[in-house]
């Protein structure tokens, strides 16, 4: 039973940031129904790995999740990887709506999946993969259980044969139970759990509400096909020392009850799927709903599905894991080169939209005020490290995640992508000359790239095919000011080697720098004078 303490937390923590504990290997746990899934969907499209990680999508991940069980922080996962369909979208948007705007129904679905909890490592493939469950140890528990009730008639006929009898029998029974209950654990947690899952889809139909019973009409005629599963209950098992606890030790009736329920699970797995899937996406769309009511600004967003040309509008857009970010519009009828110092903006303002995006079609919430695009499917090649273990250069990293990029356009779908510095592993000319052609080839295909550099000599070279804006910098004497505000037209500041200043160079060096820059600028060569500071050749 519920403390009331307990549920005032539940229904308390509605609309606040999340406050859940994560361990070492749980991230791993919960993305295993997105594994499964992906497994089972080769041919639809996923957020990639190298994309969530640019992204610090498990942070993002974690800013959202209030589950309240395994299958909703297990489902939001998967949703997170998965944009959304326009009958996905619209079905989201009804569970989303209606935890937000009937509280007395959240507030009964937040009991009901609270019972259910959280149990990270179960072995969900096991359940949701076609394998054959193998009578064998039912057999053998049956007999070894079947075989007390002979020998304690024995016992009490032949007391002087009986008991010789019976105590193997009940030592063998006890061994076997202590030795397959430990060795099963993990499953054991594993068929109880679903059967909660299965329980908990039950308690939501006897709600008998008229836009959960029209949303989960489907799970609910699966959950018919799971009724013995539901009489047979959970595996009861515990140490509690009473007589009760003795006779399942003795009779492995906790074992029996486990492998009965493990084999027709094996048979009823597309059932239980369903019902897995419509469990977590309830919780996850009331956790959606609470990060929605936490938010300082988001909004619905528009998706034109049946849009022929890629685009996306967003007013203010915010990345959601600052605590006080500063907003920026994005309109994107073609690709976008951005320009800047470091640390200006660039990075953070091609995240925020990137997520944006992504939100808005996996969560149907977009961190912004307004928000309408065509559907996307989104890579981005920003955090690139070299393989040492692959034996591959932070260079040819880069071309690989690049490549996948190019790769995706051949599908219909249109693409939005985000790359931060193009090819900064190779030399000037020859990334000068390979960034012109990758970005020109992008833009030709319609994708909607948004590419931030510090090479200005690109914008010159593609600026028949791409937008150029800026972030810009304030530099004084004392100090560097960043507004992050992003501005129309290439950067036109050459503040780095004041920066040099800045930060305690001598001002030889910065002086000298100023005029070799100057030098290139005029003659378009570097110059091989003799160095102003120590009298060698540069």
């Amino acid at each position: 039973m519920f403390s009331h303490n307990q549920l005032l937390r539940i229904y308390q923590s509605y609309g606040k940031q999340p406050d859940v504990e994560y361990y070492t290997g749980d991230m791993e746990h919960i993305r295993t129904y997105y594994l499964t899934r992906a497994a089972q969907e080769p041919d639809r499209f996923y957020i990639d790995d190298t994309t969530w990680q640019d992204l610090n999508m498990d942070a993002v991940y974690k800013r959202i999740n209030a589950g309240l069980s395994t299958a909703g922080e297990q489902y939001l996962y998967y949703m997170l990887r998965r944009p959304m369909d326009r009958r996905q979208f619209e079905q989201h948007q009804m569970l989303t709506d209606l935890a937000d705007r009937e509280p007395d129904t959240r507030k009964g679905l937040q009991k009901i999946l609270w019972r259910i909890g959280r149990y990270r490592p179960i072995d969900l493939d096991s359940m949701l993969t076609t394998r054959t469950a193998s009578p064998f140890w039912l057999v053998i528990y049956s007999i070894l259980s079947l075989l007390v009730l002979p020998v304690l008639v024995l016992t009490f006929i032949r007391p002087d044969v009986g008991i010789w009898i019976l105590l193997p029998v009940l030592i063998t029974n006890s061994i076997l139970h202590e030795y397959r209950t430990t060795r099963c654990q993990r499953e054991i947690h594993t068929v109880n759990y679903c059967v909660g899952l299965a329980q908990a889809l039950s308690k939501v139909k006897k709600l008998g509400h008229p836009v959960l019973d029209a949303q989960l009409q489907n799970a609910y005629t699966h959950l018919e096909k799971l009724r013995s599963i539901l009489r047979i209950g959970p595996v009861l098992t515990g140490s509690r020392g009473d007589i009760v606890s003795m006779l399942m030790t003795v009779l492995l009736w906790d074992l029996i009850s486990f492998e009965l329920l493990k084999n027709r699970f094996a048979r009823h797995r597309a059932h239980f799927a369903v019902i897995h899937e419509a469990v977590g996406q309830l919780d996850a769309s009331i956790a959606i709903a609470s990060w929605r009511a936490s938010m300082d600004r988001w909004a619905l967003p528009q998706l034109d599905f049946d849009a022929q040309d890629a685009y996306l509008e967003a007013h203010e857009v915010a990345h959601p894991l600052l605590d006080a970010p500063i907003p920026n519009d994005a309109s994107l009828p073609r690709p976008l080169l951005i320009t800047g110092a470091n640390a200006s903006g660039k990075s953070t303002y091609l995240k925020a939209v990137i997520l944006c995006a992504l939100l808005a079609q996996t969560t149907g919430t977009a961190p912004c005020t307004r928000y309408r695009s065509s559907p996307l499917r989104i890579y981005t090649s920003m955090a690139i490290a070299d393989n040492i273990q692959a034996g591959e250069s932070y260079y040819i990293a880069e071309i690989r995640s690049l490549k996948r990029i190019l790769d995706a356009r051949q599908d219909s779908s249109p693409v939005l992508c985000a790359v931060d510095e193009v090819l900064r592993g190779t030399n000037t000319i020859e990334r000068i000359a390979a960034s012109t052609e990758i970005l020109r080839t992008l833009g030709a295909s319609g994708t909607l790239a948004l590419v931030a550099t510090h090479d200005a000599e690109l914008c010159d070279l593609v600026a028949d095919q791409y937008q150029l804006a800026h972030f810009q910098e304030e530099i004084t004497d004392k100090d560097i000011r960043f507004d992050y505000r992003i501005r129309p037209g290439k950067a036109t500041s050459r503040n780095a080697i004041d920066l040099l200043r800045l930060m305690g160079f001598d001002a030889a060096i910065v002086d000298a720098a100023h005029k070799r820059a100057s030098g290139y600028l005029e003659t378009g060569r570097w110059s091989g004078a003799t160095s102003p500071l120590h009298g060698e050749p540069q």
